[in-house]
Formats: C-alpha cells, structure tokens, sequence
C-alpha cells in the first residue's frame, strides 16, 4: 500500500513539473529549462524504481502463497517426514521438478546417476561402475498459457544422446490443454515419472522394461487436463495420438520372434513404418492426497502389409509368414501408490496383447502353428519404510528408506518359461529429498522357453542420484 502511495505522489510531482515548465516565461527559459528537465529526469527514474519494487513485491507475495500451498500439502502428509511423493498427482512433463535456476521467463535444471553393479558370483555378471544418465531439461513459459518444456539425455557418458521430451503445451483451462511434440507416452504411471532420483531402487521395474518400454517417447499429439471433484479429490487424464510400434517388435534378421519383444518395436520419431496411427492415454484419480489409481492404454496397428518373414513354431516346423498390414499391439496397465504416515505402498500391472501374422500362401504342406496373438503380462509390488529423520545431524532434512520389491513377467502366458521375476531389498539415504545413495541386493530367476528350470543370479547394486 505504501508504495501504490507513493507511486501516486510521484505522478502526481511529474504533472506539476510538466506544467510549471509549460508556463515558465521566456526571459528564463533555458536556465529554468535545464533546472526543470533535470527534475523530470529525476523524477521519471524514482517512478520506474517504484514499479519495479511494486512488480518485486508482486511476485514475492505470489511466491509465499505457493510455499504456503506446498506446505500444506507437505502438513497432510503426516509423520511421513518427506515431502508429498512426485509421482502423485502429475501428468507428465516436468512442471513437478526442481530447477537449479529460474529466470523471468524460463527455467533450467536436470539430474544425474552413477550407479555400481557388483556380481556375486563373478562368473554370472560384471563388476562395474556405470555412468548411466545425464539428464538435463529446460522449461520456457511464453505465456501463461503457451509453455515449452524439453528433457534431454545423455547415456553412457555421451554414446547414446536422444530427446526425451520435447513439448509445446497450450492451456485454454484446467481442464483443457493441447500438447504436441515428442511426449512421454501416458502408458502406466512409471514412464511418466521414471526419474532415477524419485524411485527407491537403481533398477528400473521389470515390466517397466519390456512390457511398457521405459522410456516410450513418440512424436504425437493430443490433450490434457486436471477436474476437480471435491476439495480433496484429482481427475487428471491424458490422451495423444503418435506413431506408434513398428515390427521390430516381433520379427528380428528375417524371422518372426518366438515371442514379442515390445521394447524392440519402440516407434521412430522420424518416420512412421506405416500408416496406421496408434492411441495412447491414462485416466488417474487421488481422492485425496496420500492415495491415486491410474488405468492406461496403448493400441495401434505395427506392421507392414506384404513383409514376409520365416518362423519355427515350438515343434521345430519352420515355414514362411506373411503380414497383412493388419496385425495390432494392444498394451493395458494399471497402476496404484499409497502413503500413510512413513509407509508406502506401489506397483502397476500391465497386459499386452500382439498380433502375429498369418502363414503365407506358399507355405509348404507341413506348416508351421503360428498362434494369433500372444499375450504377455507382467507387474511389481513395491513397499517403502521411511525412518531417521534428521538422524544424521549436519543434515535435517535426512531420511533413509527401507525398499522391497518383488518383479515378474512371462514373454507367452500360453507356453511353459520365457518369464523372468526378481526380488530387491533396499536402503537408501537422501541427505536432501532431491539426492539419494541407494544399495541394494537383487537375486534374478529367468526360465528359457519351454523348459522349467529357472537359473538364477544375485547381484549387489550400488547408486547416487541427484536432481540438480
């Protein structure tokens, strides 16, 4: 109030000036002339400085309403000892994550991991240490409503560098905004929010590997939005058409997979390898802060009418397939987190179905038995312990969580192996909610197909983690 008061006054001071320099007579006109403009000069430099501390003083008071909102939120989560988890709540993007530096108009940030893989039986595995990820990204608001945001990565030091998201969004209202660009496909919670300082364990979920290959980026568009049912309660969605999978994902060098490897099929964000469009979207729903369900789907024809392909069925019969142009990858995947209190409680499940081609018609007359779809299914359980707050005393805010996790996933719900499952026990330390230190052992089961014995390795796994 007190500067809207004196930015009045300060007006009010220039109009008198300009005024007695209007009627000033001319037998003084250049001494006074002088003296007057160099009062306006003075005068005009204290206005600009007045609104530049009332704009200051603006932002200052928007800025404390948002601490006030996110302690609030941090308050609700009682006895957790950490703040509300960012995997709640969002769709994706990267409004959710901290940033080293924000500017007026754009912000920049990113995170880092080093991790360290240790066999326990050498003979099994290496022994390692991984320069994994070093991710930067960038968000730029052209407007309220017209923002930008971009995540890059950069893996093994630099050998593989790729654009893991690159958006343009356009908010017409909470409830409706359009994005397009390179997007983080909504299929399952975990591609959204897949940043290694957020999860508790250096490797990623099974399922979130093969199932739904993290990281699905594609070239598409579509919209987005936030409804809000009650005070309390969250609708979010998203929906985008892209590209899609191309048939990388069931035939390799020639032949048709014995079974889909969805990961291999991950779309080109250049080209499409066909006409088809694929559909992609998630509804998730937190009834209150603390719990949120999410359920998602991807469907989309893959192949390439008139590719011809060799393929041996389980009996060794080998004959030539042919693709219709038809043939289609359905993936479904639900998803849950809970929070009570220092427990957490997470996971997500996911179907896929895909369509395989049919026999040729120059096949021999012993053909081969090419089923007409395979279904693969694959999910992970996760509990989280957090305790010792501010145990380490040079920092507060520390925390060290206690993980478990259990991993399964079958390649062919119809034939006897190709499955794998793991099991992860965990402590992880975070000095800071953005940096952690993570250990954990994983024993691994994997069964060839058709066969039932499992073969299984423990490895011991050492990471750091920090948003920067």
């Amino acid at each position: 109030m007190m500067v809207r008061c004196a930015m009045r006054a300060g007006r009010a001071a220039l109009m008198a000036v300009c005024v007695a320099v209007a009627t000033t007579g001319s037998a003084t006109a250049q001494e006074r002339q002088d003296t007057l403009a160099a009062a306006v000069d003075s005068l005009a430099e204290r206005l600009r400085a007045l609104e530049l501390e009332l704009a200051r003083q603006q932002a200052q008071l928007q800025a404390d309403a948002e601490e006030r909102m996110r302690a609030e939120e941090r308050a609700a989560v009682e006895g957790r000892g950490r703040q509300p988890d960012p995997r709640m709540r969002a769709v994706s993007g990267i409004y959710g994550r901290p940033f080293v530096w924000r500017g007026s108009g754009a912000a920049v940030g990113g995170y880092v991991d080093l991790e360290y893989q240790h066999a326990v039986d050498e003979d099994e595995g290496p022994r390692q240490f991984i320069a994994h990820r070093m991710i930067p990204f960038i968000f730029a608001e052209i407007t309220d409503r017209i923002h930008f945001g971009t995540e890059l990565e950069f893996e093994y030091g630099g050998e593989e560098i790729k654009v893991e998201f690159a958006a343009l969004d356009v908010a017409f209202a909470d409830a409706l905004a359009f994005r397009g660009g390179l997007l983080l496909s909504p299929l399952g919670k975990f591609n959204l929010i897949h940043d290694s300082p957020v999860n508790d364990l250096t490797r990623r979920p099974l399922v979130d590997q093969q199932i739904i290959p993290t990281t699905l980026t594609e070239a598409g568009l579509g919209l987005f939005g936030s409804f809000y049912p009650s005070e309390q309660s969250v609708l979010t969605y998203e929906a985008y058409v892209t590209n899609g999978f191309h048939d990388g994902l069931a035939r390799t060098d020639g032949a048709l997979r014995s079974s889909p490897r969805i990961r291999s099929g991950r779309g080109n964000l250049r080209t499409d390898n066909n006409d088809g469009k694929a559909l992609v979207g998630r509804l998730g729903f937190s009834p209150f802060l603390g719990l949120e369900l999410g359920l998602s789907g991807h469907t989309g024809v893959y192949s390439v009418e008139g590719v011809t392909v060799e393929y041996t069925d389980d009996e060794g019969i080998t004959g030539p397939v042919m693709f219709d142009g038809e043939e289609r990858a359905s993936i479904f995947a639900l998803d849950g987190i809970v929070t009570r209190g220092p427990f957490e409680l997470l996971g997500e499940a996911s179907l896929a179905a895909v369509d395989l081609p049919a026999v040729a018609p120059t096949a021999p007359p012993i053909q081969p038995d090419v089923p007409d779809a395979i279904d693969q299914l694959g999910y992970y359980l996760q509990g989280n312990v957090h305790f010792g707050h501010g145990l380490v005393g040079l920092f507060p805010s520390s925390l060290f969580t206690a993980v478990a996790r259990w991993d399964a996933i079958d390649f062919d719900t119809d034939a006897e192996g190709d499955d794998a499952s793991r099991l992860s026990l965990g402590l992880n330390w975070r000095p800071v909610e953005e940096t952690v230190f993570k250990l954990s052992w994983e024993r691994d089961w994997t069964t060839a197909r058709l066969t039932d014995d499992s073969e299984k390795g423990d490895a011991i796994w050492f990471s750091l983690a920090s948003y920067f």
